[in-house]
């Protein structure tokens, strides 16, 4: 009996002074709800990724999976509630550019997007758009090499809206001016949808917008898609030559989404959310439904998707530095 509990005693102690990693790992896993936090408001791209990716969850992990929209802040909001939250890998975040672009547009954020939050896998990705209104027919029918021509000659007086100060939209506007050698006006809008009804009226001439909001309008009629900032041309409209095919290498920019969870997360955790991601969203089915949306699903390692996160940052951080950038 002694021999028994001396053994007993031992398996406590070696259990007690594993790594917390390590001793998680070995519970069970998940115990309890997943939370999946979108930091935008309900009914967009970011909001379906995450209903999707909840869903399956809950069907392979038998546990209930739920969404919760924390929007605010270009995003901010709810990237700081998940920095922040237990890292037990019960909530998880569907974060956007802004973990890119925070540390260098925020310098006194509450967190560090670098320390306290790791990358899981990059799950979508899409190109931005530039249109134009049909509204003014100075813009109906012009394409960039005109526009850029106009805005050298008439500097400030060519108007460019984007979805947000200090968002991809923002930095996209920001390379083509350089680019571009051009000094087109920046005009910032809160989000997308404030946006686009003034580009249609012709409000406002020009717009660099994601692919998944532009499509619909550029298919109904109602604006006109002059470049895409994709490596290739979209599949839904051929006709529409890329930045780089028009000289501007520059301008191949991507908005992407992903999926990360608190630092400190037991990595066996944090590899079953991959492998978890990377099944889901290969599927035939899902592929095309976010594929009609102009959505490019683009799992893969965790690996990957830090090492493209390094990049973003040293490309945006540069400029935002350099151009004194600070959102409005």
């Amino acid at each position: 009996m002694v021999r028994i509990a001396q053994f007993a005693l031992a398996c406590l102690a070696a259990f007690a002074a594993a790594p917390p990693s390590v001793a998680l790992a070995e519970a069970a896993w998940p115990r309890d709800t997943l939370r999946v936090v979108v930091p935008f408001a309900p009914g967009g791209l970011t909001d379906v990724i995450g209903r999707t990716l909840a869903q399956e969850l809950a069907k392979s992990l038998k546990v209930p999976a739920i969404v919760e929209n924390r929007s605010g802040a270009y995003g901010l909001v709810g990237t700081e509630y998940v920095a922040q939250a237990k890292p037990d890998g019960h909530t998880l975040l569907v974060g956007g550019g802004i973990v890119a672009l925070a540390d260098a547009l925020y310098p006194k954020l509450r967190f560090d997007p670098r320390k306290d939050l790791m990358p899981v896998a990059m799950i979508e990705r899409n190109g931005l758009l530039l249109v134009a209104t049909k509204a003014n027919e100075r813009f109906a029918s012009a394409q960039l090499p005109q526009v850029l021509g106009w805005a050298r000659e008439q500097p400030g007086g060519i108007a460019v809206a984007s979805f947000g100060s200090g968002s991809i939209s923002h930095m996209a506007l920001e390379t083509l001016r350089t680019a571009g050698r051009a000094d087109l006006l920046h005009v910032p809008y809160r989000g997308t949808a404030p946006a686009l009804p003034d580009l249609i009226g012709g409000q406002v001439p020009l717009m660099i917008d994601n692919t998944v909001t532009a499509l619909p309008q550029v298919r109904a009629g109602k604006i006109r898609a002059i470049a895409y900032t994709g490596k290739e041309r979209l599949a839904q409209l051929p006709d529409v030559p890329t930045f780089t095919e028009l000289g501007l290498p520059e301008l191949q920019i991507y908005n992407f989404f992903g999926l990360y969870v608190p630092t400190g997360t037991p990595a066996p955790v944090a590899e079953r959310l991959n492998a978890e991601v990377n099944r889901i969203f290969r599927q035939p089915e899902i592929v095309e439904k976010f594929a009609a949306m102009g959505a490019e699903l683009h799992p893969g390692t965790a690996a990957a998707f830090s090492a493209f996160l390094d990049g973003e940052r040293a490309r945006w951080g540069q400029l935002i530095r350099s151009r004194g950038i600070r959102p409005e």
